[in-house]
């Protein structure tokens, strides 16, 4: 029941902000008085958001729990309608049991087509929340980890795959890093530590 869509537009989102906010946070500690290269060139270090998303398993377990739930709910109130469909053929059509019991087959059907889209807009809702704070996690610890390693400048970088031409649009606009040789890439450590943190 996800918005494949929407899922896209919230990842969009989370890498545009990262590598401002990253290297925003990356002066924070102690002061700004981390250990910092005294050299007027910057040492910058990469973090690949896309691999941590895909590899994240905390939130995306209960992603899944969430839905699994929806769907037995959903798949309740789909027995129940297509019992109470069974039982007007035990009914004489036109009586008033029949009508009766077509009203309840109507309203539980009104109710499944409205239960159904509210467990959806809850999921989204809970998917954005958690995504949400998801990143927040990833930025501070992509900050402990910069500071740890003296870095001043943290980018978002991608896979270096072709992207398909519907998203080549969105890779142009989002994409921070084209190259980077010898730049400190952080994304296992802050992979590690985000899969370790408490919730």
């Amino acid at each position: 029941m996800q918005k494949g869509h929407a899922m896209k537009t919230t990842v969009v989102a989370l890498s545009c902000l990262t590598a401002v906010v990253v290297s925003f946070a990356a002066g924070l500690a102690g002061g700004g008085k981390a250990a910092v290269p005294t050299l007027g060139v910057p040492s910058i270090g990469v973090v690949n958001l896309m691999e941590i998303l895909r590899k994240d398993r905390k939130y995306a377990d209960e992603m899944v729990s969430d839905r699994s739930k929806a769907q037995t709910e959903l798949a309740a109130l789909a027995r129940e309608i297509q019992t109470d469909e069974g039982e007007l053929g035990t009914l004489k059509p036109a009586s008033a049991d029949y009508l009766k019991q077509m009203e309840t087959v109507a309203e539980k059907k009104a109710h499944y087509s409205a239960h159904k889209e509210y467990l959806e807009r809850q999921m989204l809702l809970k998917r954005d929340l958690r995504s949400q704070k998801m990143y927040s996690e990833i930025v501070w610890i992509t900050h402990e980890v910069a500071v740890q390693k003296g870095l001043s400048l943290v980018l978002v970088k991608e896979d270096p795959n072709t992207p398909q031409l519907e998203e080549m649009s969105t890779r142009i606009v989002t994409q921070k890093v084209l190259y980077c040789d010898g730049c400190p890439d952080i994304t296992q450590e802050v992979q590690a530590r985000l899969s370790t943190a408490k919730p």
